[in-house]
């Protein structure tokens, strides 16, 4: 006799003959629960990109979070009950993420949500998230307009703001010696916000951002956008933004003669765009045309424990250089301290525990210690958990106050790390 399958369920929204349907695509990542978790599974929703301008990233993200509920399961569940990840397709557009959200809480009853990755679906999300008491984790929404989100205290995030990023970009722009940086930028919150805090800390001194356009999702050429970029001569283009749509520029750019620089903020960072169109891993160096290209993401204060990480990750998954998965590995890990701590797996009770098992005082559990965090928690001691993404530390309006801007270049089409900047209050 056949067993049930249990793990990941990922739903695809689509269209036929006019209306859209939603239909289940592919249930992956077996897991091998213990034996005794035959109660019920405790249901946690995953908004990722499986289709739009993310699409990229949406898997990897989405299987940093199963690493997390594999483990979970793995010791045993969560109050005797095992994790269950559903994740429903944004396609990167709010309106699909909030009508997926709604289905996530309406129809397949999940308690808590991780995602959505771009900021502006995230915030769209939170408009179905906060009036239901849904807690909602962003592992990478890192637009500064989500602090100021009006979601009574629902939604948080794993990832740094921007408001971060956007200066160790700048002075990182700096550093390289560029004096005229052109930005092209996703026309949304994650792109404007991000490429307004660049300009601020670039400009001056010397410096001069000489072109900033904005750009729409999903057009088949920006030829008219890169030209604008062109004609101000920049020494590097800053392309905030995301593969499909960034790939597109990136062979234009260089179609047109372009022969400066590239910056990169975490939206175009790992496979997809390199190796990608721009950068073949397998062609002579000559055709590489991004090697040594810079770029800034989200890192990790904590080396050891992400280490461990990524050498899990990859035995589970294979190897990734998309930024975020420890976010999301992390958002699961949090959650389910929140429904131990509270004795119940509710949107309100988890909400009411996420800074008492994250932030300090408390003993500090990391990466690995996943066992004792849980056994900590259900003796009732208060503790601390040190994310594999940095310390996770929230504030009132669910922002993480201290994390890590990671520098990486490209070498060999992959993404190479250089350096850890801390950040933070």
């Amino acid at each position: 006799m056949e067993r049930e399958p249990k793990g990941l369920l990922i739903y695809l929204p689509y269209k036929e003959g006019g209306m859209r349907k939603t239909v289940l695509a592919a249930i992956l990542v077996l897991t091998s629960l213990a034996g005794g978790l035959a109660q019920e599974p405790i249901k946690i929703g995953g908004l990722f990109p499986l289709t739009g301008g993310l699409a990229p990233y949406g898997p990897a993200i989405a299987q940093g979070a199963q690493l997390a509920v594999d483990q979970i399961n793995a010791l045993g569940g969560v109050l005797g009950r095992p994790l269950e990840l559903v994740v429903r397709d944004t396609a990167t557009s709010p309106d699909v993420g909030r009508d997926a959200a709604a289905k996530l809480i309406q129809i397949d009853g999940v308690v808590a949500i991780i995602g959505a990755l771009s900021s502006g679906v995230t915030m769209a999300v939170a408009s179905v998230t906060a009036p239901a008491h849904i807690p909602q984790i962003s592992p990478s929404s890192t637009s500064p307009a989500i602090t100021e989100l009006a979601d009574e205290d629902y939604v948080f995030r794993t990832c740094v703001s921007d408001a971060l990023q956007g200066i160790v970009l700048a002075q990182l722009a700096r550093n390289l010696g560029y004096k005229k940086v052109a930005i092209i930028y996703v026309n949304n919150a994650y792109g404007k916000g991000l490429a307004d805090v660049f300009a601020r800390h670039f400009a001056g001194d010397g410096h001069e951002v000489v072109a900033s356009v904005p750009y729409e999702e999903g057009k088949p050429s920006y030829r008219g956008e890169v030209e604008q970029l062109l004609r101000a001569q920049p020494d590097a283009i800053n392309l905030i933004g995301y593969p499909v749509d960034g790939n597109k520029m990136i062979i234009e750019a260089l179609e047109m003669g372009y022969e400066g620089e590239f910056l990169f903020p975490d939206g175009m960072k790992g496979e997809g765009v390199t190796p990608g169109p721009a950068c073949p891993a397998e062609a002579d160096c000559t055709e590489q045309f991004l090697n040594g290209a810079f770029g800034t993401a989200p890192g990790a204060l904590e080396v050891a424990a992400r280490a461990d990480f990524e050498a899990d990750y990859e035995a589970a998954f294979g190897p990734s250089g998309i930024p975020f998965r420890a976010e999301a590995y992390d958002a699961v890990v949090l959650i389910a301290l929140a429904i131990q701590a509270a004795g119940e797996a509710s949107g309100p009770a988890i909400q009411a525990k996420l800074r008492e098992v994250a932030n300090p005082p408390g003993q500090e559990f990391t990466y690995g210690q996943l066992a004792e965090a849980l056994a900590a928690v259900a003796a009732g001691q208060d503790i601390n958990w040190q994310g594999v993404s940095g310390p996770v530390t929230w504030d009132e309006h669910g922002d993480v106050i201290t994390g890590a801007i990671e520098i990486w270049t490209v070498s060999h089409c992959h993404v190479r790390p250089v350096w850890i900047v801390e950040v933070g209050e």
